[in-house]
């Protein structure tokens, strides 16, 4: 297991390095991103500042709901040890015996290549 993950990270480096050895990059063309953008300045706005909406209690402004499960109980079936003890409703297959037939020996089926190509 070892030496196979040493040699996957092994060929991985290598094809690494064959792709960046081969790459045809002769033009560097710097370009200006300040000029690219447009972006609007930001503005503040009252919500940003206002304390009102940033000192309040998280816990105040969700509305938690606690779920109530129903109850569980035992049923009838499940203690019943006809239902648990039941073995009628396996039944088990029975396989036949493998055969060989014609087909699987017949040396037209098998050799249906052409000799003009050998």
């Amino acid at each position: 297991m070892k030496n196979t993950v040493k040699r996957i990270a092994t060929g991985t480096f290598i094809a690494l390095l064959l792709m960046v050895g081969n790459v045809k990059a002769t033009e560097l063309k710097v370009a200006n991103s300040f000029n690219i953008e447009t972006e609007t300045t930001l503005q503040m706005e009252n919500w940003m500042t206002n304390q009102n909406i940033w000192n309040t209690n998280a816990t105040n402004m969700v509305e938690l709901i606690v779920e109530t499960e129903s109850s569980m109980a035992i049923e009838n079936w499940m203690t019943n040890p006809e239902v648990w003890n039941s073995t009628n409703s396996v039944v088990e297959e029975v396989e036949t015996g493998m055969e060989i037939e014609n087909w699987m020996i017949n040396d037209k089926i098998w050799n249906t290549v052409s000799n003009e190509n050998e």
